[in-house]
């Protein structure tokens, strides 16, 4: 599913004639074959572990308000949008698209505004515990917290549903070679395709990995605590996972830009391209459901009530009472230390005065 074009397998350039190399036709059969043979069995693995993890998270949340916060349940939301689109992707990456022109223009803007929002809101978790953590320190805060959390979530869906609307202005349904497809159509306007490869790059990579580095490196230096210690253990975890994820796909989309601007038109480097869009896509997709397994893994409060949901209830008393037994073997082994302390001195005592519990002699 590249993001100009919600699904390869069916685009135009897999068909056209327009590419010619030693004056013979630029065939992406291979592509093709590919992208129906791997991409509808991915986007299904993807929606089915996407669901687990993020509904897991979500009822936590929803369990225990202790481990509710805004931007995390936020980006929970915005992962399960996206996990809704994946089943339309799917089957229209093993036939043609047999949705409709409506839903091929609202599934491409849940994609794109999910997409977006996604990548921003792992970005504001940091950049608000960074903010957090430095106004403590400085004893100075306009804003609270609280409000300041507000303010980031209105911001991060405002320029996710911006930035998505650009995407969406183009996309159409149209008939080719017997079968609809649902993808962008620039017509003689080619100079939007290559803008919203960089708009892609620079709102869906750029902007939130900059933020997330930015915080991950100041935060040692305003951390005084264990506690922000562990902050960072957490903020330098989501910002190494999320380059791994999209620095690859955004690579691949910068080189598109370049290919768009016929830096490269050779034939066999425009289907090495169309391989690599595929393979880094997919990867990057599976922040759908690594954020929210990341966010379990890192935050221990948030482990240990998942720990504690998925024991049976005689597991739980188990556990309960071999604590009670070790914590009652703990007070015994200190109220003997205790009387055995007491007998030593009343015996150090005795010694030094044998008739002490007779009056002393005047």
């Amino acid at each position: 599913m590249d993001v100009l074009n919600p699904e390869d397998n069916s685009y135009d350039d897999y068909y056209n004639a327009d590419e010619l190399e030693d004056f013979g036709l630029c065939k992406k059969t291979h592509v093709k074959e590919f992208s129906i043979a791997f991409l509808p069995v991915f986007y299904s693995v993807t929606c089915a572990l996407s669901i687990i993890a993020n509904l897991t998270l979500l009822i936590l949340f929803i369990r225990y308000k202790t481990l509710r916060k805004v931007l995390p349940l936020h980006m929970v939301i915005s992962d399960i949008l996206f996990t809704l689109s994946l089943p339309f992707w799917a089957v229209y990456a093993s036939s043609e698209w047999i949705f409709g022109d409506h839903s091929c223009k609202a599934i491409s803007l849940i994609y794109m505004v999910s997409l977006y929002s996604s990548n921003l809101f792992v970005a504001s978790q940091s950049l608000q515990r960074f903010l957090d953590i430095a106004c403590v320190v400085s004893t100075t805060s306009i804003i609270s917290s609280p409000k300041r959390n507000i303010i980031m979530c209105i911001l991060v869906w405002l320029l996710s549903v911006l930035g998505a609307a650009a995407h969406v202005s183009f996309v159409a349904t149209q008939k080719f070679h017997g079968q609809y497809i649902c993808t962008h159509h620039f017509d003689d306007k080619p100079g939007w395709k290559i803008y919203l490869r960089f708009q892609m790059n620079i709102l869906g990579f750029v902007v939130p990995f900059l933020v997330l580095l930015f915080c991950t490196v100041r935060l040692p230096c305003v951390a005084v605590a264990r506690s922000t210690l562990k902050v960072f253990r957490h903020d330098i975890g989501f910002t190494v996972m999320f380059f791994l994820l999209w620095f690859p796909y955004s690579i691949v989309i910068f080189l598109h830009a370049l290919q768009d601007l016929h830096i490269f038109y050779a034939c066999t480097t425009n289907i090495h391209f169309d391989f690599a869009i595929h393979v880094t896509e997919c990867i990057a997709f599976m922040h759908v459901f690594i954020n929210p397994v990341l966010y379990i893994s890192l935050n221990k409060k948030v482990w240990r009530r998942l720990r504690n949901a998925c024991k049976t209830p005689r597991e739980y008393l188990l556990e309960e009472s071999n604590s009670s037994s070790i914590i009652s073997t703990l007070d015994g082994a200190i109220e003997l230390k205790a009387v055995q302390r007491y007998q030593a001195h009343g015996l150090s005592v005795s010694a030094e005065r044998p008739g002490n519990f007779l009056p002393e002699p005047m």
